[in-house]
């Protein structure tokens, strides 16, 4: 069983040792954003999500056929705080949220770009977990203090379920700042000049393959499995996404487009100084490092888009029909031009400040004419995150997550990179790719078979006449963003005064 626990909700799949899909399950949520760049999410929503998916897929089967449980979550930013008997004090901090700009400011002048750069392959930014305990440090003393541990989204459910705590490389990587890349440990020296304690995080690290924990008596009668059913902890899930598109080996370049985009490339040495986010890959973290650029809001500005202008639609019917509608508007969305900021800006631009921005708006502009320049947005996003990686990546990349599911997306993405998009049948992106760790775990599977489990149901290829075309808007693209960062920096220091 694979599980992943998302931004908007919490898939599963269950699947045979032989790859063949058994069931999968969906449970929805929400994060909440309470002030402008601030985004939070409720342990209890992970954990009631979780167990909730794990009884549905258990009921397909009997107790003793499910052997292995794998579980990622999303970047969890500052973890949950939870005190030394569990309890939980407050939401996480998750990824997405913005607000650690004065901690962000605060760590280049304790620590110097080129020694977080050495120890750590990253650098400051709101994003990061690091700098979002030291904003609560400040801000929630009380709360920092009664912590006694902060808890990514999977660790903090895999405790519940077994007891036992711990953190993948990928997430203690993923917090940076503190966790030192070149001996996968958290760098006393590093947390001592950024005033964070140490203690407060998990103290053992785990890869994907080895056991995390295993389901206790109590939760192993509520959810249908075994007493003793070996859980692994498989990280952030952007990593299990990547395997779950049969990469265990370097150089192929995946993109997971879910509410937020992430483009990554898999390597032996981390790619440092290209402005990118690193840590330790999902699979062999000790000799494999993932490098990815992203967008904070991808499928988060198209929800949002349905929520606002199509109200009687939910959020899986109404990009459906808005695909349909907007079918044939031109490439440029008859002079239309989003820049996709909804919530700043995370690698390769970390930029806190910049916000969406409509540039082209008549008494003409139509809902689908907008609605497209909303995807074209996020192409370019796209095109954006895998230039960083340089030319040599090849004609081909892998797109999985949920906007996958839109062919008119799927092709646009073709059509504004240039490359031949590859999508994947199974549906599952990180579940599949948890499930698939969790088998290699307890040797079920052959990392050399992974492949076979990926069944690739489309190649899509650019459109030349197209592709031209968005090289000229993608130019503009980036001026636009050239032109309005300084706008939007001394705008958003207007009310800080």
């Amino acid at each position: 069983m694979g599980i992943d626990i998302g931004t908007s909700g919490t898939k599963a799949i269950l699947m045979t040792t032989n790859g063949e899909i058994v069931a999968q399950k969906k449970d929805n949520y929400a994060f909440m954003t309470p002030h402008p760049g601030w985004a939070e999410s409720n342990a209890e929503d992970w954990l009631n999500a979780v167990t909730a998916v794990i009884r549905k897929l258990s009921s397909h089967v009997d107790d003793a056929d499910i052997v292995a449980i794998g579980i990622d979550g999303l970047y969890g930013g500052s973890g949950i705080p939870v005190d030394k008997s569990g309890s939980v004090l407050g939401p996480a901090l998750i990824w997405m949220d913005r607000r650690a700009t004065a901690e962000t400011d605060q760590v280049k002048k304790l620590v110097s770009d080129k020694e977080l750069m050495a120890i750590t392959a990253n650098l400051a930014d709101p994003y990061y977990g690091y700098t979002k305990l030291m904003w609560l440090k400040k801000h929630r003393p009380d709360l920092y203090q009664q912590t006694d541990q902060f808890l990514p989204p999977e660790s903090f459910v895999i405790r519940e379920l077994t007891g036992q705590t711990s953190i993948n490389y990928s997430a203690a990587g993923n917090l940076a700042g503190v966790f030192d890349i070149n001996t996968d440990e958290w760098s006393t020296k590093l947390a001592d000049k950024l005033g964070l304690n140490i203690s407060k995080l998990p103290q053992k690290f785990v890869t994907s393959t080895e056991v995390a924990g295993k389901v206790t008596e109590k939760w192993a009668q509520r959810l249908g499995v075994k007493t003793g059913t070996p859980v692994f902890n498989t990280g952030v899930d952007v990593g299990p996404a990547t395997v779950g598109t049969g990469v265990v080996k370097p150089g192929k370049v995946t993109v997971a487009l879910g509410t937020s985009m992430n483009a990554a490339l898999v390597t032996e040495k981390p790619l440092r100084d290209n402005g990118l986010i690193i840590w330790p890959y999902a699979y062999n973290p000790k000799g494999l490092y993932y490098n990815f650029a992203g967008a904070n809001t991808a499928g988060a500005i198209v929800a949002w888009f349905v929520k606002e202008f199509e109200r009687e639609l939910d959020e899986n019917e109404g990009p459906k029909k808005l695909d349909i509608q907007s079918a044939n508007i031109p490439a440029g969305s008859n002079d239309l031009l989003v820049l996709p900021f909804f919530m700043g800006e995370r690698s390769p631009l970390w930029n806190s400040t910049v916000r969406g921005t409509i540039l082209g708006l008549s008494l003409k502009t139509t809902k689908y004419e907008l609605y497209n320049a909303f995807q074209e947005a996020i192409a370019y996003s796209v095109r954006q995150s895998i230039e960083t990686f340089g030319t040599d990546i090849g004609d081909e990349l892998t797109l999985v997550g949920g906007v996958s599911n839109s062919k008119k997306m799927v092709q646009m993405i073709a059509d504004v990179t240039g490359k031949t998009v590859l999508t994947t049948k199974s549906g599952g992106e990180a579940n599949l790719g948890s499930a698939i760790l969790a088998g290699i775990g307890i040797r079920a599977v052959d990392p050399n078979d992974v492949s076979k489990w990926i069944k690739i149901d489309q190649r899509v290829v650019p459109n030349i006449k197209k592709n031209a075309l968005y090289n000229k808007y993608f130019k503009m693209y980036q001026l636009a963003y050239n032109n309005v960062k300084d706008f939007y920096r001394d705008f958003s220091a207007i009310n800080k005064k």
